[in-house]
């Protein structure tokens, strides 16, 4: 019995806390202390969502094409450039560097970077 009360909690919670911020958001938009063209209704992002289905399906495909075929290029990259600083010295000396420093950077930090300069 307590684990299934305990259970029910960890459902609530999070549902609650959702609906809690979705609350929030509505009361704001309300009562106009935000623009609406800067922090739309919940209402209007939902008609937003529904009215615009098909054409934000058609840019999520597109979007979800580009995330593969980006991971699919990095993969093989990546594999070229470890079998080349596997084998040979001089790679793993130039490669190695810059492998650090990629690793370092959190991604956060770099993908403002990113998106200015691959648009």
């Amino acid at each position: 019995m307590r684990k299934k009360l305990q259970n029910i909690t960890n459902k609530l919670i999070p549902i609650g806390a959702i609906l809690l911020v979705i609350g929030i958001w509505a009361f704001i938009c309300a009562e106009d202390i935000v623009p609406a063209f800067m922090l739309p209704s919940p209402n209007d992002v939902v008609r937003a969502f529904i009215g615009d289905f098909a054409l934000l399906m058609k840019h999520a495909s597109v979007t979800l094409v580009e995330a593969f075929w980006g991971l699919v290029v990095g993969i093989a990259i990546g594999f070229v450039v470890s079998i080349l600083m596997d084998q040979f010295n001089f790679a793993y000396r130039g490669f190695y560097p810059l492998v650090v420093i990629t690793q370092t950077i959190p991604t956060i930090a770099i993908a403002p970077l990113l998106v200015l300069w691959m648009g």
